[in-house]
């Protein structure tokens, strides 16, 4: 007659209840990536086999690069609630430091307009980057061109305030208000 060994009766029971704690773990996560809410003409993002299309619903995981064409346009939404918007003949890389969670966008070149949502009423601290500036949100609603490959950056608020620090020379930000640039 066969009996089971209640060792391993126990190890079983055992691995289960670990795998089970893994998946519930697994849903109490923050998701870190951007979801395509809407999309036009070329956009795609870096993955394992170079630049994919996206599409609406599409996911955008933290260190992808996302690169439109001259027809592409798409907006995307963070878990936050919070979106941005990537125009035609840009290159931004987004979340691209997995440590700080707070750097949103890295923008190569083109053009990002940003939407940040301030939950239960609390700042929701965020950072842009470009070649020659980091733009710390303290506002909601802004726009960062990057012109060209020397990194010229503009910088516009439509609602709220932004902080703008130049990375190519000492010096305090400069704090840009809703319309200026």
């Amino acid at each position: 007659m066969f009996r089971p060994d209640p060792l391993s009766r126990t190890v079983r029971i055992l691995l289960v209840a670990v795998a089970a704690a893994v998946c519930l773990a697994q849903l109490h996560l923050p998701d870190y990536a951007a979801k395509v809410i809407e999309q036009v003409g070329q956009v795609s993002a870096s993955g394992g086999q170079g630049l994919q299309a996206l599409f609406k619903d599409d996911a955008v995981r933290p260190q992808q690069t996302i690169v439109t064409g001259p027809d592409g346009y798409a907006r995307f939404q963070v878990s936050d609630g919070s979106t941005f918007e990537v125009f035609p003949n840009s290159k931004v890389v987004f979340r691209e430091h997995l440590g700080n969670f707070e750097d949103i966008l890295n923008l190569t070149i083109g053009r990002v307009k940003v939407f940040i949502q301030h939950l239960n009423g609390l700042p929701n601290y965020n950072k842009v980057s470009s070649p020659t500036a980091v733009i710390s949100v303290r506002g909601t609603i802004f726009d960062v061109t990057v012109e060209d490959d020397e990194g010229t950056t503009l910088v516009s608020v439509d609602e709220g305030l932004v902080g703008v620090q130049n990375t190519t020379a000492p010096g305090n930000a400069v704090f840009v208000n809703p319309g200026e640039s």
